[in-house]
């Protein structure tokens, strides 16, 4: 049985050299050898020797493997004059021919040598041309380490993966590979580990589709990494031209983010460097450079830990020269799909430098210049933000001052505004403040704070009041029926934190020359998808003139009082609440009802009967009441229905009393009625009439 490693073979001609008999030629195949994942079948070496132990050499090979994939067939190798003797075989200058699948044939000269004593190795091939591609290599091996190195031009990459597929070194799941790549490799270690390696590598024309996909791709890319106790690299990529989809590898539930990058006139530069120790999970990133032309540059360094959870011990982070809308649709939608900040429109300039230590933020430094954003969804919106927010966890105050143009709320506009701000240890308070227009009212802020700033338990606090506001352009700018009247709120401690808004104060609605007050106030999640308000609501004296005439109910005189317990809204629709309005026991105004609210009372009712006082008074266009009431207890999309008094057989919606003739009685017959019927019952204003009985 002859030796598989090609060293063994080279000791055995050392060894048939030294013999005492005088050897002229020497002829030995050998069928199969194989180094590690290299193979060769059918070798065969000639030997030539002379008296000065010169010696010409000629080794075959029906093929040579790189694991399953041919590399070659017909290999023959020529050295004319080598040296054999029994502590060296070197070829300085020799020859190798072969054929390669898919390329014709290939040539060139080559040179090696073998010192039997030391064990070391030296390998070298001049440029060679495969087809198109031209490859150049050289390596020295020895028990102390080895070193070497090649290069490669004008590899397609579709040959590229014929080679490495087959040794699962390809990622699996791409398709329609295309282009070509440089590549220049130098390495040294030990044994079979690597101890420092570098090169670079450059494309034209690359694409590929699959987790990650390329198109027209010309980069240039430069690495160096070395590996003792801990890895260190560096590494720099230039993308000249292009378009190109990454996912960095992150998991945001069950969403993998991705960065869709394409180049403009001037190149993109990412360059990086970082050191990791495997043993701690430490990684120090000492230099992250990112120059994206049109859209930011971005300088950082970090100190983390890699584990199940990471780590951010210290970070900082610098911005410049960014442009709002292609910074957040590049760099920023990607990560925030599945929140509130999902679809944004902006426009303006950034520029940013935030500090963490401790696990925590310690200085941020933002400028605004005419920052435009809106959300898609027409939750908020913000134009022409200028100036700076400082936020600083030292004891001395960081000033800064911030101004706009205007803010929207869902479909509330506010107008222009302006505060200066003061930080320290992590707090962000208002030192001074320009009252903010509102319709005809303004906003007005006695006291302004942000504790914990960037950190997860950040909170709001304000405290101010609410200057009156006409009730008629708030509902016009709403979208709502118009309604006279006017706004007013005491902001007695409004806070917010984790998405959650809380009012402890009251808000006062003067409204159709009565009063509404709004307690209680909690919005959860105020800017996510399906936000939630709650919320108590008592309601005073309202003119029911006036209201009837604003929605074309049809005319009913009177006042109207009552309360909305328990009022709960998702995505700001009501799903539950407990509802009483009714005439106030001490109202002493005319009481008169319209035939056309009579009717649409009926509808109310879900289905209702009355009585009309004369034979003959039904014909009369309006009639004289004692109260009225409804009552409703929405739940699980059904209103419970209920009225001024309850009956055997229903509830009275309206009772018989006032004055003068003619009078009516109205009473419920429906228990309940689903309150999306409800709700287009009471837009379409359709109705059946009440069934009317004489007295």
């Amino acid at each position: 049985m002859f030796p598989r490693n090609p060293l063994h073979l080279l000791c055995l001609l050392c060894v048939a050299v030294a013999a005492p008999a005088a050897i002229s030629r020497l002829s030995v195949e050998f069928g199969r050898i194989e180094a590690g994942p290299v193979s060769a079948d059918g070798v065969a070496a000639i030997l030539l020797l002379d008296e000065d132990d010169l010696a010409g050499l000629r080794v075959f090979a029906s093929g040579l493997s790189l694991g399953p994939s041919l590399l070659a067939n017909r290999l023959e190798i020529r050295c004319a004059r080598g040296t054999l003797n029994e502590r060296l075989v070197a070829c300085p200058a020799g020859e190798f021919r072969a054929g390669v699948p898919g390329h014709g044939d290939a040539g060139g000269q080559m040179s090696f040598s073998y010192d039997a004593a030391t064990g070391a190795l030296q390998l070298a091939f001049a440029p060679v041309a495969v087809g198109q591609v031209v490859i150049e290599g050289a390596l020295r091996w020895s028990p102390d380490g080895w070193e070497g190195g090649f290069t490669v031009q004008d590899l397609d990459l579709a040959s590229l993966r014929g080679l490495l597929e087959p040794l699962g070194v390809w990622p699996a799941g791409y398709v329609d590979e295309t282009g070509k790549l440089d590549l220049a490799l130098r390495g040294r270690g030990r044994g079979g580990s690597i101890r420092h390696a570098d090169g670079i590598i450059r494309t034209r024309g690359v694409g590929f589709y699959g987790a990650n996909s390329a198109e027209d791709l010309a980069l240039e890319g430069t690495f160096d990494v070395t590996r003792n106790s801990e890895w260190s690299v560096r590494a720099d990529l230039r993308l000249a031209r292009g378009a190109l989809y990454v996912e960095p590898g992150l998991t945001l539930g069950d969403y993998r983010p991705g960065l869709a990058i394409e180049t403009r006139a001037e190149a993109i530069r990412l360059g990086v460097d970082l050191d990791w120790d495997p043993a701690d999970g430490r990684l120090r990133i000492t230099r992250l450079d990112l120059v994206h032309p049109g859209v930011v540059e971005a300088h950082a360094a970090a100190d983390l830990a890699i584990g199940e959870h990471w780590t951010v011990h210290a970070a900082e982070v610098t911005l410049s020269g960014a442009e709002a809308g292609a910074l957040y649709a590049t760099y920023l939608q990607p990560f925030l799909l599945n929140t509130r900040f999902s679809a944004l429109q902006a426009a303006g300039g950034i520029e940013a430098a935030v500090r963490i230590a401790d696990g925590g933020l310690h200085e941020l430094d933002l400028h605004f210049t005419d920052v435009h954003a809106y959300d898609a969804s027409g939750r908020f919106a913000v134009a022409g933000l200028n100036g700076a927010l400082r936020v600083n966890a030292g004891t001395e105050p960081a000033p800064s001052n911030l101004s706009w143009q205007g803010i929207g709320v869902y479909r509330l506009q506010l107008g222009a505004g302006e505060l200066g701000l003061s930080s320290r240890r992590g707090d962000i308070e208002v030192a001074h403040w320009r009252d903010v227009p509102i319709l005809d009212g303004a906003l007005h802020i006695d006291s302004f704070r942000i504790s914990n700033a960037g950190r997860r338990d950040m909170s709001i606090t304000l405290d101010g009041a609410l200057a009156p506001i006409s009730m008629a352009d708030l509902t016009q700018a709403l979208g709502w029926p118009v309604m006279s009247g006017r706004l007013t709120g005491e902001i007695d401690g409004l806070s917010f934190g984790h998405g959650r808004l809380i009012v402890d104060g009251r808000i006062h609605i003067g409204l159709f020359d009565g009063t509404v007050i709004v307690r209680n106030l909690r919005v959860d999640d105020l800017f996510g998808l399906v936000p939630a308000l709650h919320a108590d609501v008592d309601i005073h004296d309202l003119d029911l003139a006036q209201l009837t005439d604003r929605f074309s109910f049809g005319r009913i005189e009177g006042r109207l009082g009552g309360r909305v317990r328990g009022l709960e809204l998702q995505a700001w629709q009501p799903v539950y609440f407990e509802a009483e309005l009714a005439t106030p026991e001490d109202d002493d105004s005319r009481h008169r009802i319209s035939q056309r609210a009579v009717d649409n009372l009926g509808f109310l009712g879900g289905g209702a009967s009355g009585a009309v006082s004369g034979g003959l008074l039904r014909y009369f266009q309006d009639y004289s009441y004692g109260r009225i009431g409804i009552g409703c207890r929405l739940y699980n999309g059904a209103c419970e229905l209920g009225g001024v008094e309850s009956t055997e057989d229903g509830f009275l919606i309206l009772t018989r009393g006032g004055l003068l003739p003619p009078w009516i009685e109205v009473r419920g017959t429906g228990r309940s009625i689903r309150w999306t019927d409800l709700v287009e019952g009471l837009k379409a204003i359709t109705t059946r009439p009440p069934e009317i009985r004489q007295e």
